[in-house]
This record gives C-alpha cells, sequence and structure tokens, in this order.
C-alpha cells in the first residue's frame, strides 16, 4: 500500500501513468487467485484495503481498465470452469488428513535420532529397524503428501531434495551403509505404509534380494 500516493487517486498522483497500467493486471489475478489460497483465515483481506480501493476506482472510473480486468477475469473465469484449480495444491487440493507421529517428530514433540536435517526435510532412524541401518526421510510440512500417488508437478521440488537426502545418506559409512542400500517408498495399505505422511525409507547394512517380499 505504500506505492499509492496520498496526493491523488492514482499510483503516482492526479493521472493514469505507466505505474497504474503496470501494476493493474497483477492485482487482477491476485483479487481472483487469492482468495483459493487463503481459505480458513476470516478477516484476512487478500488486498490491502488502500490498493483494494484504488483496484475497485480503476474498474468504475477507466473504460480501458475495465475492459483489461473483465478479459483477464474472464480468461480466469474459464480456467476455473474447466477445473484447472482442482488439483493446484491449497487452491483446490487441501491436506484434510489428522496429523501423525511423524509430525510430532518434526516439532520436537517426542525424541528421534536425527541424522540430516535443513529446513524442507528431515532424516531420521527407524525405531523398529529392517535392516542394521535404517533411516527415514520425511518432508517437515506434508503438502498433501499422505503417500507418494498423491504427488503432482508441485512436489517436484521437494521430492528431489528427499532423494538427493536419501543417496547422500546410503553413502555415509559412519551410519553403517556399504556398498549399496535399498531405497524405499511404501506406497498404500497393500504396499505396507503405516504412517500416512510420505517418507522414503534408506536400508543398508546388509544383501538384499529379489523381488522383495
Amino acid at each position: 500500500s505504500d506505492l499509492m500516493d496520498n496526493d491523488g487517486p492514482y499510483m503516482c498522483g492526479k493521472e493514469v501513468s505507466l505505474a497504474d497500467a503496470t501494476v493493474f493486471p497483477s492485482i487482477v489475478f491476485a483479487s481472483f487467485m487469492f482468495p483459493k489460497f487463503d481459505h480458513g483465515i476470516e478477516g484476512h483481506p487478500p488486498i490491502p484495503q488502500k490498493i483494494s480501493d484504488w483496484y475497485q476506482r480503476m474498474i468504475d472510473t477507466e473504460s480501458a481498465f475495465k475492459q483489461v480486468h473483465d478479459e483477464i477475469t474472464g480468461a480466469l473465469s474459464k480456467w476455473e470452469a474447466d477445473g484447472r484449480w482442482e488439483n493446484m495444491w491449497l487452491a483446490g487440493v487441501r491436506d484434510t488428513e489428522p496429523k501423525t507421529i511423524f509430525d510430532k517428530i518434526v516439532a520436537k514433540e517426542i525424541p528421534a535420532t536425527i541424522v540430516k536435517e535443513d529446513d524442507k526435510i528431515l532424516a531420521f532412524k527407524d525405531i523398529n529397524p529392517a535392516a542394521p541401518s535404517h533411516v527415514l526421510v520425511i518432508p517437515k510440512d506434508r503438502q498433501g503428501l499422505t503417500r507418494l500417488s498423491n504427488a503432482t508437478p508441485e512436489h517436484y521440488e521437494i521430492l528431489g531434495r528427499m532423494m538427493v537426502a536419501a543417496g547422500e545418506i546410503a553413502n555415509d559409512e559412519s551410519l553403517g551403509f556399504g556398498d549399496g542400500a535399498r531405497i524405499v517408498v511404501n506406497d498404500g495399505k497393500e504396499a505396507g505404509q503405516e504412517v500416512y505422511h510420505l517418507h522414503i525409507h534408506v536400508l543398508g547394512g546388509r544383501h538384499f534380494s529379489w523381488p522383495p517380499g
């Protein structure tokens, strides 16, 4: 809202300027999209009031801006009618599943032997190891990833981080890993998944046969 000029109704004073024309399309998009991501938060307007007032005034008084508004919102409305947002994380897709023991480990509410951590992932030793070395890698924020089959293109970054972390752990001799590791994701009940917060098993320290059980 500091972008607004107090000496006039427009961004830079008493006349329409390039600043108004530059910012306006972004506010059209933000006004349409922000409420989709701002679910469940009452009394929290998606656009600051001063900018919202300017935005509405531009629609009401400037025909060229009204045309831009109608063209953008028309296209966005068509996307919405076609279900464009249904598979988008936080717009159509929300994580409504109950929290798990892993959330408590992330919050440090229960102890775990942590072997790797950054702002996005956490890796810790499995308390019921299936091999001499057995580490779990999880996303700190589940982001709807109760299981791998819930993954979407929006999860590329976190899935990549998890796999890189798994590879680094598998190379860590101090954790008991040798020449090779089995890296596993159990997806769903029939695959043996027990905790519905995506996790990668990194197992090592012994020979593994194929096919797995």
